[in-house]
């Protein structure tokens, strides 16, 4: 009999069909299951172990992302439709080996398992010796690549929570999030309706500035070093259900400015110039000059910035307490990019605000 854990009773029978389905003369599958820990995600993910067979994950995300959006869809199932299409791309992405189909919100499915090594962990093991920075490279072009390939016959259809990152995205799921979620929330500071009317003319000018990049990449919208697995020197691509059509610059902004590696700044302006002309040699005539590339890159950072602590405060809330060690390296990316932007927009409020809650107590 296999081992049933605390499975629901779906996925542990979606489980028992695939494994009776490959393992050599049809017989009875004797299943281990090994509850893997979440990071930021509600959904539960399992190892499964059976003799004669290749381990996989087994994904529980019954309840999550189940919010009435306007497309119909669950995150669940924008992450299979987007994980097909980067499939038949060959981009590298986990193989999903079945699904319950007679769950219209993909609740229970399979995929291949990856093992256990993200950049992230290979960068806190390893450090940052030169094949971390190899490493980084590789993630360049693979990002380049995604960026430009996966945009092309893209379905804005297969996106749960809108298919642009347009204005209203920036103000209220970054901008505003970070304001509700991290400042009120997680730091408890009460911001006078004065403020915040002052806060939100300031967001409008951010949001109207980033509108003006180019948006017709494919957007991952959360390319940071845990969502990125190593598996026989390959890096692969997970949790990219948010991915929808954007600007470049955000997800390039997401990697560099990621907090839980805290890449040191020399590597970062390395990275950032590696990035620079390979994107020069892809768009060509349509390359925008370094000096634009700054701007808006370092706008563009501001708000993923903003978005990062607002998804920080949010976790911590849910007793999701360790990821209160990234809030000072975020805070740092926002004090810096506050200041490169500096001459280009006035923001006295968010500053104000930003050094009022690096005179907080850490924690």
């Amino acid at each position: 009999m296999s081992q049933i854990y605390t499975l629901p009773d779906e996925l542990n029978n979606l489980i028992f069909r695939f494994l009776k389905q490959h393992l050599p003369g049809g017989e009875t599958p004797n299943f281990q299951v090994s509850p893997l820990t979440p990071d930021g995600s509600d959904r539960l993910y399992y190892r499964i172990s059976c003799p004669g067979n290749e381990s996989f994950i087994a994904v529980n995300a019954q309840g999550t992302g189940q919010k009435i959006q306007p497309s119909g869809l669950s995150q669940n199932r924008s992450f299979i439709l987007i994980r097909n299409h980067l499939a038949n791309l060959d981009f590298p992405v986990p193989e999903l080996l079945s699904q319950d189909q007679q769950n219209p919100s993909d609740d229970f499915y399979l995929l291949q398992d990856l093992g256990d090594t993200t950049l992230y962990q290979a960068i806190k093991t390893e450090g940052w010796k030169p094949q971390a920075v190899e490493l980084y490279k590789k993630t360049i072009s693979l990002l380049l690549r995604v960026q430009k390939v996966a945009a092309e016959n893209f379905d804005p259809a297969w996106c749960y929570a809108g298919a642009y990152y347009d204005q209203q995205l920036i103000i209220e799921n970054e901008l505003n999030y970070f304001l509700k979620a991290f400042v009120m929330g997680h730091c408890g500071l009460q911001v006078l309706s004065e403020t915040q009317h002052q806060l939100q003319s300031e967001f409008r000018e951010i949001a109207t500035a980033a509108m003006a990049a180019p948006a017709n990449f494919f957007l991952f919208r959360d390319f940071q070093s845990k969502n990125l697995m190593l598996k026989e020197e390959q890096i692969f691509l997970i949790d990219f259900q948010g991915a929808r059509i954007g600007p470049y610059y955000y997800d390039l902004a997401a990697l560099i400015n990621d907090p839980y590696t805290d890449i040191p700044r020399p590597l970062r302006e390395q990275l950032l110039t590696d990035y620079f002309n390979k994107l020069a040699a892809i768009l060509k005539t349509d390359a925008p000059d370094r000096e634009t590339f700054n701007y808006f890159f370092a706008l563009f950072s501001l708000i993923r910035t903003l978005q990062t602590l607002g998804a920080f405060g949010y976790l911590i809330g849910c007793r999701k307490t360790h990821f209160k060690e990234y809030i000072q390296p975020a805070l740092k990316n926002l004090r810096h990019y506050l200041n490169k932007l500096s001459p280009h927009l006035d923001l006295p409020t968010l500053t104000m605000l930003t050094e009022k809650i690096g005179g907080l107590p850490k924690g």
